[in-house]
């Protein structure tokens, strides 16, 4: 008996053996550095992700474009890596995107409570379910202007003359808001599915509104959504149509010094169209040269 124990607890510590050690620590990738940041302007946390590119070096005086990206705790991990690998030359020594610093904002608490996000995407607020909500899109864009942009540029060298806002759905809608109402504050834009629905077509009237007082969009504005986007049940959300219906709207204008492209992704529904959509925006507006700002609106 005590032979048969002695064997038994022999195989029992072998297995264990072979199981290995796991103790739990942060996430972390060379180049990609996470903050908990509190906002004193909004007076709460976002989680901050910062990939810094390949060939960064505090040392050298070198400053990089960079890229703001809302609802980093979905889309920076997926589009990360994406970026790194662009940034490798290939036999003929080109790369696909230049060195480019890329941040991630998101919402620090559970994500499966997406009340603050409505909050700080939209410019207005809408009504959801017979609930009044949103309508802080001009405070977060302050935030990014006065303390997120603020740390990124003192801290990893970034480039105040070259950057892009990258937002789908509710964060395409942030984005579009900011082309037309806070026009300095960003260069290149990659917009994906926008919720131009929201508050009875809101945006429309900000577009309309910025076309009545100008002529010039010196901009790099890429947009793309998704083909089975199309119209709820209720008829209420029609992606494809609004959309088709903004980027002729656009184009119409004809706008000096914009460079807008558009594409609809074959196959791809609303969550599907982020990861292509994102890939290749970013691609396109880093291929158009964008003019020094000289616009106060």
């Amino acid at each position: 008996m005590i032979r048969l124990l002695a064997i038994f607890a022999l195989a029992a510590y072998c297995q264990l053996a072979a199981a290995g050690n796991a103790e739990p620590t942060t996430f972390s990738r060379p180049g990609i550095l996470s903050y908990n940041f509190y906002s004193d302007l909004l007076e709460r946390k976002y989680v901050i992700d910062v990939m810094l590119p390949l060939s960064y070096s505090p040392e050298n005086a070198d400053r990089y474009p960079v890229i703001y990206m809302t609802d980093g705790f979905l889309h920076f991990p997926m589009t990360a890596p994406n970026l790194i690998q662009e940034q490798v030359p290939d036999e003929f020594g080109n790369v696909k995107v230049p060195a480019v610093i890329l941040v991630g904002i998101s919402h620090a608490f559970d994500h499966r409570n997406l009340s603050q996000r409505v909050v700080d995407f939209t410019p207005v607020s809408g009504v959801i379910k017979g609930a009044k909500l949103g309508g802080g899109a001009d405070h977060f864009l302050e935030f990014i202007e006065e303390e997120l942009k603020p740390f990124i540029n003192n801290n990893f060298k970034g480039n105040e003359e070259d950057e892009t806002l990258v937002g789908h759905s509710l964060g395409g809608l942030l984005a579009l808001h900011a082309l037309f109402n806070h026009t300095n504050n960003f260069d290149r834009y990659v917009i994906g599915s926008p919720s131009i629905w929201w508050a009875d077509k809101q945006i429309l009237d900000s577009e309309l509104a910025y076309a009545e007082r100008n002529t010039d969009l010196g901009k790099s504005v890429y947009l793309f959504i998704g083909s089975e986007e199309v119209c709820n049940e209720v008829n209420s959300v029609c992606g494809i149509e609004d959309f088709s219906f903004l980027t002729q709207q656009l184009k119409s204008r004809q706008y000096e010094n914009l460079t807008l492209k558009q594409h609809m992704f074959d196959h791809e529904n609303h969550s599907t169209v982020v990861a292509p959509g994102y890939d290749q925006g970013i691609e396109k507006v880093f291929s158009s040269q964008i003019l020094p700002r000289k616009y106060s609106f």
